[in-house]
C-alpha cells in the first residue's frame, strides 16, 4: 500500500477590477435586504421622533392652560378673599354708623334734658326767691 502525499493544489489568483469588490458588497447587502432595512429603520426613528415632539408639545400646552387655570383659580381666590373683607368691613362700618347715629340721639336727649333741667331750676330758684319775698 502507497502513501498518498497530500498535493497542495494551486490556487488560482484572477485579477478583479478594483471597485469590483466594493460593488460585489453592495450586491450582497441589496440581496439580504439590508438598504431596505436601513431606510425603515431610519423611517422608523423619524417617526418615533416625530411622535415624541407632538407629545411634548401637547404636554407644553396642557401644562401651559393649567397653569393658567390654576393662576386664574388663585387670583380669584384673592380677589374673592379681599371682597369678602371688604364685604365685613363695610358691614362693621354699617353697624359702627349706625352706633354713631344712637349717639347723637342720645347726646340730642341729654341736651334736651339739661335744657328741661336747667328751666326746671330756673323755676325752682324764681319760686324760691318768690317764697321768701312774701
Amino acid at each position: 500500500m502507497g502513501q498518498k502525499e497530500d498535493i497542495p493544489q494551486e490556487e488560482v489568483v484572477t485579477e478583479e477590477e478594483p471597485g469590483n469588490d466594493s460593488q460585489k458588497i453592495d450586491q450582497d447587502v441589496n440581496d439580504l435586504g439590508i438598504n431596505r432595512l436601513i431606510l425603515d429603520y431610519d423611517y422608523l426613528l423619524y417617526k418615533i421622533n416625530d411622535y415624541v415632539q407632538s407629545i411634548q408639545l401637547r404636554t407644553n400646552l396642557l401644562c401651559m392652560e393649567q397653569n393658567r387655570l390654576i393662576e386664574a383659580d388663585i387670583i380669584d381666590g384673592l380677589i374673592n378673599a379681599n371682597i369678602d373683607h371688604l364685604t365685613y368691613i363695610l358691614e362693621k362700618c354699617d353697624e359702627l354708623e349706625t352706633h354713631f347715629d344712637m349717639m347723637d340721639q342720645i347726646d340730642q336727649i341729654v341736651q334736651s334734658f339739661k335744657d328741661r333741667l336747667q328751666s326746671i331750676r330756673s323755676e325752682y330758684n324764681q319760686l324760691k326767691k318768690n317764697e321768701k319775698i312774701k
